[in-house]
């Protein structure tokens, strides 16, 4: 009686898959889920640098709630069109990244008449005539020194950062290492008074050589708030500009460009997450097991098994080319010929071994295919009596 064995498929089950991908699918999921985290709580909380929306260290929405409980309207603006066009003359335009602007952006902002406040500027020859750039230091407490208003009013403030030098007729204050650190210029922008008509502005122009008196961090401290308000509080309407790359009319934008900042962080950690689960499931714990073979097959047998393949797909052309090709081989090995040698070389060293002249040997070696199983075998044997009669010659 013969006992019955069992048949399972050697295919992996639904449960199978999902116990050797769910930590693959489990890290991904984990990974996708802090990015956006990530990047919710950035756009929500961590606005840029004076961002008037900005809560964190480096942001202004303190400033910009503070003045707007003075009655003071305060605009946004990320663009040169944006800002000339909500500014006018009697109103105050801060420029919280002036280096960012080209000079024909420079000649439209001055164009508008309004008072101009810029932070951390180091072009300020394109703003104010005869006023430059002394040089630079840390940021810290100091005293006004001079005789503005807004700074006698808020008394010690932090600042620092950019040192001026400017015309007789401005107001250098905070004073550090020599050189002010606020520098005011009440008269349209020359440095002389005279207006000499190349696009300068009516309004004054005060240059902040650090950012800290208007940000979140600083704010509440010593004289900071007074000063900011003082600076920025003093007409009805701001405009708040923050600089923002500008493409040139015409110009066409790539798509890395148009992609928000967030998305280069987040390809990366997708990149190290695929190549630590490649490393994961290409790792070994050791070396290689040989494992012996269950059944061991004979070299006639497997010879066997392949000719029955290639008599069922009625391949008899690809049969013959292996015969010949062997026979071949083993003639260049017999006849003292080099592995690379030629048919034609063969065809003639094997007539001259044999019976056959060069025109049978070369139908034997290169001629057509079989056209039946009868002539596959002819081809056979003929070719088992060449490699004899030349081995024997």
């Amino acid at each position: 009686m013969t006992a019955s064995v069992a048949v399972r498929p050697m295919d992996p089950t639904a449960r199978q898959r999902w116990q050797r991908w769910r930590f693959p699918l489990g890290a991904t999921a984990v990974l996708i889920l802090f990015a956006v985290v990530l990047t919710l709580l950035q756009d929500q909380t961590s606005r840029g640098y004076l961002d008037s929306a900005g809560v964190n260290a480096s942001g202004a929405r303190a400033l910009v709630r503070l003045l707007e409980d003075q009655g003071i309207q305060v605009t946004d603006a990320r663009t040169t069109d944006d800002a000339v066009d909500s500014t006018g003359g009697g109103d105050t335009l801060l420029i919280t990244e002036p280096d960012r602007l080209l000079p024909e952006q420079i000649d439209r902002l001055r164009d508008t008449g309004a008072d101009i406040v810029l932070v951390e500027s180091s072009q300020i020859g394109d703003f104010i005539d005869n006023a430059s750039v002394a040089g630079r230091t840390t940021e810290q407490l100091a005293d006004p020194r001079c005789d503005l208003p807004a700074a006698t009013r808020a008394g010690e403030a932090r600042l620092g950062g950019i040192q001026y030098h400017g015309p007789d007729d401005a107001s250098l204050c905070y004073p550090a290492g020599g050189a002010a650190t606020l520098l005011v210029v009440d008269s349209d922008g020359d440095g002389d008074g005279d207006g000499d008509g190349d696009g300068d502005g009516d309004g004054r122009t005060v240059a902040l050589g650090a950012s800290q008196p208007l940000t979140n961090r600083y704010l509440d401290q010593d004289g900071n708030a007074a000063l900011a308000m003082g600076l920025l509080g003093e007409n009805d309407r701001l405009t708040w500009y923050r600089p923002s790359h500008e493409t040139p009319p015409g110009a066409e934008q790539s798509f890395a460009e148009l992609m928000p900042g967030w998305v280069t962080p987040v390809l990366w950690q997708l990149v190290i997450m695929v190549g630590a689960v490649a490393w994961w499931r290409a790792r070994r714990l050791g070396p290689v097991v040989a494992e012996p073979l269950p059944v061991v097959v004979r070299a006639a047998e497997a010879t066997e098994g392949r000719a029955r393949l290639y008599r069922r797909g009625q391949s008899r052309g690809h049969a013959a080319g292996m015969l010949r090709d062997a026979a071949v081989r083993r003639l260049r090995r017999r006849l003292g010929l080099p592995a690379v040698a030629s048919i034609a070389a063969v065809v003639d060293a094997a007539a001259v071994r044999s019976a056959l002249d060069a025109g049978a040997v070369a139908e034997l070696l290169d001629g057509p295919a079989p056209v039946d199983d009868a002539d596959l075998v002819r081809l056979a044997d003929s070719l088992d009596a060449l490699e004899k009669e030349v081995h024997t010659s």
